[in-house]
């Protein structure tokens, strides 16, 4: 795909997205909260990583992690009904387009 903008290509995850504070801690919570009930040592990096984030790019990026997680503890169909009930939060910190490709 080209573009009329140097370098765009080369960083497409580079975009700056300012989000409230609020809203992108709300995230966190959430995201945190999908692994109340799942042990083991990934469970706990990728809480580690949730605490860790920076910003609601971050928290979009762990959603696969997450995802394969919740599989290995509950099942496919639980796992897709826990991430696809995010999807309000992160339309409250994302653009819309991007929520949209999940």
């Amino acid at each position: 795909m080209e573009t009329d903008l140097p370098g765009l290509q080369d960083q497409p995850l580079a975009i700056a997205i300012a989000s409230p504070q609020a809203a992108v801690e709300a995230v966190r919570r959430q995201l945190l909260a999908l692994l109340d009930d799942c042990d083991g040592f990934d469970c706990e990096r990728l809480r580690w990583r949730l605490h860790t984030a920076e910003c609601a790019a971050d928290f979009w990026l762990l959603r696969e992690p997450i995802h394969q997680a919740l599989v290995r503890q509950h099942c496919l169909p639980e796992a897709a009904r826990r991430l696809d009930g995010l999807k309000p939060a992160f339309r409250r910190v994302l653009p819309e387009a991007l929520v949209a490709l999940a």
